[in-house]
């Protein structure tokens, strides 16, 4: 393969593949299609790929990057270990010719990461979670994927809580190499902007005079969200008007509606589903809300509540104190503490000044640490090191 010279990429965009294992909605993949908004002005030129062919779950992606002008690829591999999906990336990595090849997510480092190799390509991958004890195949796959990302120009953490986690995982005692980093995700702050004038609730959610709390994840047990549940009586007995909003889908839903019924909570507890209009959703808000009880580590939820100038009640776990300054920016609470849970959310709605100052004082951090031109420029200064480290191990007038 024949690359351009080092004067065409610094003097003009750079090229990135970037690959996903599938183009879902999760927290991971839909930054990629914030940072299409974006990556123009950082001077990137994006392409994306899935792994996975095209399908209900695997496609739901798919408008969010066409709306901000990127094309879907899908390569149709059906597992890690799939000799003809590999023989399909190099040669896609062969045809868009990209200057670095990204790859996001354990399946895509595994498989992505090898391929570039082959091509000449150099590459980077990110980790997007923090550690977590895994069994069976599931760890073999995780330790697959840090070696195989170790093997690259550089491994992304979007959090030191993240770096850390898998250091002491998978390099106890010893210093972690020093191609991991940290380089913070972020979200486009145009698109999350606070509403001027003030929006209240999206019509048909049919809240207008409500004080709304909104929980806005995967509905899925590390999400904490059964705690916010609990925690609501305490909190519609002192604000009658409150609302509970909870925004998602996932696993656990069916046994968050018995808990709502159980606890008498039908009328002030709203299930909204999957929304496509989060800005809207969350100018609507007077509190965000993130109970999770583990396994966080940079949540985007919390940066687009920030961008929306919306005080936020969060554990303390992960990464989420990188994003949440207590007592500033919101609260922090212990993980599955639903009297700490209830009393912020008391504390907040019955201080709608201290909401707007807290709100106000997010959007100030997210325009200082986590705007996505931010991330952009961060990631080209990666990418940008990581080829030049490249091309010197490359010239033989380098070569030890």
């Amino acid at each position: 393969m024949v690359h351009r010279s080092s004067e065409q990429w610094e003097n003009g965009n750079l090229r990135v593949l970037v690959v996903l294992d599938a183009f879902r909605l999760g927290g991971a993949e839909t930054l990629i299609a914030q940072l299409g908004r974006v990556a123009g002005q950082a001077g990137l030129e994006l392409d994306v790929l899935s792994l996975h062919g095209p399908s209900g779950e695997h496609s739901r992606l798919a408008p969010m990057l066409e709306e901000v002008g990127l094309k879907p690829r899908y390569l149709g591999v059906t597992r890690t270990l799939d000799p003809g999906g590999f023989v399909r990336l190099i040669r896609t990595i062969r045809e868009t010719r990209p200057d670095i090849v990204h790859a996001h997510l354990e399946m895509a480092m595994s498989m992505a990461i090898p391929a570039a190799a082959l091509c000449g390509v150099p590459s980077v991958g990110t980790f997007h979670h923090v550690y977590r004890p895994l069994a069976g195949r599931a760890a073999a796959r995780e330790w697959l994927a840090v070696e195989v990302a170790t093997r690259s120009r550089a491994v992304i953490f979007v959090s030191q809580a993240s770096l850390k986690s898998f250091a002491d995982r998978y390099r106890p005692g010893r210093t972690p190499p020093a191609n991991w980093t940290v380089v913070h995700n972020g979200v486009d702050l145009d698109h999350f902007s606070p509403a001027n004038p003030p929006e209240r609730p999206v019509a048909d959610l049919g809240l207008p005079d409500a004080k709304i709390v909104t929980v806005l994840a995967a509905l899925r047990d590390f999400k904490g969200i059964i705690h916010a549940v609990r925690a609501w009586p305490t909190v519609v007995a002192a604000q009658p008007a409150a609302r509970l909003m909870i925004v998602g889908s996932g696993t656990e839903e069916a046994a968050l509606r018995r808990a709502v019924a159980e606890l008498g909570l039908d009328g002030t507890v709203h299930f909204a589903g999957m929304r496509s209009d989060v800005p809207e959703v969350l100018r609507a808000s007077d509190v965000v809300v993130l109970p999770s009880i583990y396994g966080e580590n940079l949540p985007t939820v919390l940066m687009e509540a920030g961008g929306c100038a919306r005080a936020v009640i969060a554990s303390d776990v992960g990464g989420i104190s990188d994003i949440v300054v207590g007592g500033e920016t919101g609260r922090l609470v212990p993980p599955g503490d639903e009297i700490g849970l209830a009393t912020a959310m008391c504390d907040l709605l019955s201080d709608p000044a201290q909401c707007r100052s807290m709100g106000l004082a997010g959007r100030r951090r997210m325009e200082e640490r986590f705007g996505a031109l931010l991330w952009a420029r961060n990631l080209r200064t990666t990418y940008e090191q990581a080829i030049r480290s490249s091309l010197h191990r490359a010239d033989p007038a380098t070569a030890g």
